[in-house]
């Protein structure tokens, strides 16, 4: 589990925290709420989704500001998740 809630590392935060998350096998609960993460992140986002040995089976993103845009590619992400059972995405 990492969890990371209100830390305004923002949209910056979350391109370079996915670095190493989209190719972690290992992680099933990411919590990133109140972070101010951007619509420019969903492509960070939706890569960590993706990951073919991704092991995430929770994703909590709620309170940032991702927007209709950002939370249409996130949910494409979560779409492919082969593991994914529940994504929070309210207040965006």
């Amino acid at each position: 589990m990492l969890k990371l809630d209100h830390n305004q590392f923002g949209t910056q935060g979350v391109i370079n925290l996915s670095q190493s998350l989209a190719i972690n096998p290992h992680l099933k609960i990411l919590s990133l709420t109140y972070c101010g993460i951007e619509k420019d992140a969903a492509q960070a986002l939706f890569e960590i989704l993706i990951f073919t040995r991704s092991q995430l089976e929770q994703v909590y993103l709620s309170g940032n500001l991702l927007r209709q845009e950002g939370v249409r590619r996130v949910l494409i992400g979560a779409s492919i998740a082969k593991s994914l059972k529940k994504i929070y995405l309210a207040d965006n």
